[in-house]
């Protein structure tokens, strides 16, 4: 099975090669990029599938909308992301009183490496990890600015959360920058060490 994020990582590499056959007229030159496609994405896997999808866009006349049928003959080997139940949700997030619980139908789990939404009347936003974890924090302001958790170029919003209490009462919170938009996030997330790095920074120390 294929990780979402690896899904991603395939699809940008694939839609590069599309592109590089359309622009560059070299023959060694196209050779050397499907080579180099072809090396990353077997680093990510090899199953049997995903090399029947290598050979299928092995060819200078592959247009995009052939890409889009490839890749999404592909999106079947996607692991989907583990969603907890409104109960699990609200035993996770136990401290939260009065917890909003977003539309869950409307996501494609295919496309979630970590589920989160907005609560806008508290300005907090919501995270769920693919392992059960859950952490929230608050939000602050908009900009375009690169996303610590997908690290493209996004529409980010300052989060905070507390990640260590001291015995006098006092409080440390701790965050970063991430994509105001979680779904879009998720979108352009191609590698798992951004989101690890952001979730290290925002635990509880």
């Amino acid at each position: 099975m294929l990780k979402p994020y690896e899904y991603n990582r395939i699809k940008a590499l694939t839609f590069d090669l599309v592109n590089i056959y359309h622009s560059v007229n070299d023959k060694s030159t196209v050779s050397a990029v499907y080579a180099q496609v072809v090396s990353e994405i077997l680093l990510l896997t090899d199953l049997p599938e995903v090399k029947n999808f290598l050979s299928a866009i092995d060819g200078p006349k592959l247009s995009r909308d052939q890409a889009e049928k490839l890749l999404l003959d592909l999106k079947s080997l996607v692991e989907p992301f583990p969603l907890m139940t409104e109960n699990q949700m609200r035993k996770t997030f136990k401290k939260v009183k009065k917890l909003k619980i977003p539309a869950t139908t409307l996501w494609d789990m295919r496309e979630v490496t970590y589920f989160a939404w907005n609560e806008v009347s508290s300005g907090r936003k919501y995270i769920l990890t693919a392992d059960g974890r859950g952490f929230y924090g608050t939000m602050s302001g908009s900009m375009k600015n690169i996303c610590a958790i997908c690290k493209k170029t996004s529409i980010v919003t300052q989060f905070l959360a507390v990640t260590k209490t001291g015995s006098d009462g006092t409080y440390t919170k701790n965050g970063t920058y991430i994509c105001l938009d979680s779904d879009k996030c998720n979108q352009q997330i191609q590698s798992i060490q951004g989101l690890n790095q952001f979730l290290e920074i925002i635990r509880e120390k």
